[in-house]
């Protein structure tokens, strides 16, 4: 089987993901499964919105400020796992009605709703004069990004992700998992014959299936690399090397989606920031000390509400990704744990 196929069977797959989530949860309570978060003390609106303002007026360099209010938002999150109507939230075809009534119950979809507003507004009124570009963290590993030419986006995946189809430039997608992206965006981006570039969607030249590759679009330079998702999906993810500028003082980004091995991180400068899965794998350690000379390190991935109900671990802020960030500060670098919503750069 060659990459090409192996790639469209995941499309396929990935397809009812989060319908077959849906079900498995459904078929769980009916089977009267005990629910690991039963004891948890409930969360009132007063209460998550006062964490939620915490949340909004602090930065992600504040996690010691912070720590009480995301308990908060963990405590609202974990309480979510037996009920999948949640997920009529996160879906973009959803009916008005059902989003509303998942709105209403669900205060962490409200935190899910403010932070793209939050975002799409700061986007709106931010102009870089700079080679320093802005950045934001949208939700699970998707990023937006304003240069002073153009707009990207990276492994976008949200409800309301089309919105920003008229805003942005092009947007890069590392791999075909449906926690990536959002098909809705990327239909409105290719019908504007805006590029696409990615492993997977057969988008005019932007289609990257080579082991390396590098784009050019305005001032940005993107290279590509192919890397590991795990040991069962080799070479499924591309990294993107991302350099915003052309002079000495181009800032580089560094994405590396679901990518779990260190040594397939092949930067080809210092990055000045670098995203990548809190708990894939990936040892963020042993990648700052050999791989990945990035000025900041910023692990993704958690809180991820579509693994709230399947297969796999929705993990929480105090799990991996605060380890992370704690560990590599104590071995004397910089990182930082951003949380929806969050301005990053």
């Amino acid at each position: 089987m060659n990459r090409r196929t192996f790639l469209a069977m995941g499309a396929a797959a990935t397809a009812g993901l989060v319908r077959a989530q849906s079900l498995a949860v459904k078929k769980r309570i009916k089977n009267g499964d005990a629910n690991p978060f039963a004891d948890i003390a409930p969360v009132s609106d007063p209460e998550f919105d006062a964490a939620l303002k915490t949340i909004e007026e602090t930065s992600m360099m504040d996690d010691e400020r912070r720590i009480e209010a995301l308990r908060v938002i963990q405590r609202a999150i974990n309480l979510m796992q037996p009920a999948p109507q949640f997920l009529d939230a996160m879906r973009e075809a959803s009916p008005a009605k059902k989003v509303k009534a998942a709105l209403d119950k669900f205060p962490v979809m409200r935190w899910y709703e403010r932070a793209f507003d939050r975002v799409l507004e700061e986007f709106k009124r931010t102009k870089p004069d700079g080679d320093k570009p802005a950045i934001w963290y949208l939700y699970n590993m998707g990023v937006v990004v304003k240069t002073k030419t153009c707009a990207f986006g990276i492994d976008i995946c949200h409800r309301r992700a089309p919105e920003l189809a008229p805003f942005l430039d092009f947007v890069l997608v590392t791999h075909n998992h449906g926690d990536h992206f959002n098909m809705g965006l990327l239909k409105k981006m290719t019908a504007a014959e805006k590029p696409v570039i990615s492993n997977f969607l057969l988008a005019w030249n932007w289609y990257c299936r080579e082991f390396e590759k590098t784009f050019k679009i305005k001032d940005v330079t993107i290279h590509c690399t192919a890397a590991d998702h795990n040991k069962y999906l080799p070479y499924a993810v591309t990294n993107f090397e991302v350099v915003c500028g052309d002079g000495p003082d181009a800032f580089t980004l560094f994405h590396s989606g679901d990518c779990h091995r260190a040594d397939h991180l092949k930067p080809r400068g210092k990055p000045d920031v670098f995203f990548g899965h809190c708990a894939i794998g990936l040892n963020f350690m042993a990648a700052a000390q050999s791989t990945m000379p990035a000025k900041l390190f910023v692990p993704l991935h958690h809180q991820e509400l579509g693994h709230l109900v399947g297969r796999w671990r929705c993990v929480a802020f105090e799990d991996e990704p605060l380890k992370i960030v704690h560990s590599l500060r104590a071995a004397g670098f910089k990182a930082a744990m951003p949380v929806w919503g969050d301005r990053i750069v």
